[in-house]
């Protein structure tokens, strides 16, 4: 049997289909993160939440959700995608050496219980790594300093998160973790915005869209 219906068997099919679609919307994320960042030198490291720490626990689903890396402030569209990817390589891995030894019905529990657990560690992983990435750069920007300051968007802002790269008034870039205002639009990657507060209890700031272009700007 070739391997295109090999993959189309749904054992297989289950674990080739998220694996797809994972690896498209990663590239989508580092295409849109690299055109966020053109010209502006952002610095590496994302979140859609204000703190890296573990929100989200103390119920069975939250603590689920913190298992597999979610609310630990790690971009939805970055972890989301790798998630989908570990879980689908993973589990073709697996089938691919087990099948030889055991029916469908009996070495596709294990391949799905080894992709989630692969699926986990890669999010406890980014979690981690983000999370020692906002340490780093906690005392230059836990102040509110920036705000007043301009930027882009890193990857799409919403008022429940984002990130921004901001340029300070020295001219370093840092990113941020930041949010629209409750019912102001949404801001795509790369979409200039201007930081209007800080909110020092929860350590993000609140930005909206530039409300000039660049050329009119001094440099």
């Amino acid at each position: 049997m070739n391997p295109l219906s090999e993959l189309l068997n749904w054992w297989n099919f289950v674990f080739a289909l998220p694996l797809a679609v994972g690896l498209l919307l990663s590239l989508g994320v580092v295409l849109m993160g690299a055109h966020g960042d053109h010209a502006h030198d952002g610095d590496p490291g994302h979140g859609d939440h204000p703190d890296p720490g573990d929100h989200g626990h103390g119920s069975p689903s939250g603590d689920l959700a913190g298992f597999f890396g979610f609310g630990r402030g790690v971009s939805l569209s970055l972890l989301l995608p790798m998630l989908m990817a570990t879980w689908g390589l993973v589990g073709l891995v697996s089938n691919n050496g087990l099948s030889s030894l055991l029916p469908p019905a009996l070495f596709f529990p294990v391949s799905a219980l080894l992709g989630l657990l692969g699926a986990a560690l890669v999010g406890q992983g980014l979690a981690r790594l983000v999370g020692r990435l906002f340490a780093s750069r906690k005392s230059a920007i836990q102040t509110g300093d920036l705000v007043g300051m301009w930027g882009r968007a890193a990857f799409r802002v919403t008022a429940t998160g984002g990130a921004a790269n901001v340029r300070d008034r020295f001219g370093n870039i840092h990113r941020v973790v930041c949010q629209t205002l409750p019912g102001e639009p949404e801001l795509e990657a790369g979409r200039e915005i201007l930081v209007l507060d800080y909110d020092k209890e929860r350590g993000v700031y609140l930005v909206q869209a530039h409300p000039f272009p660049q050329e009119a700007r001094p440099n």
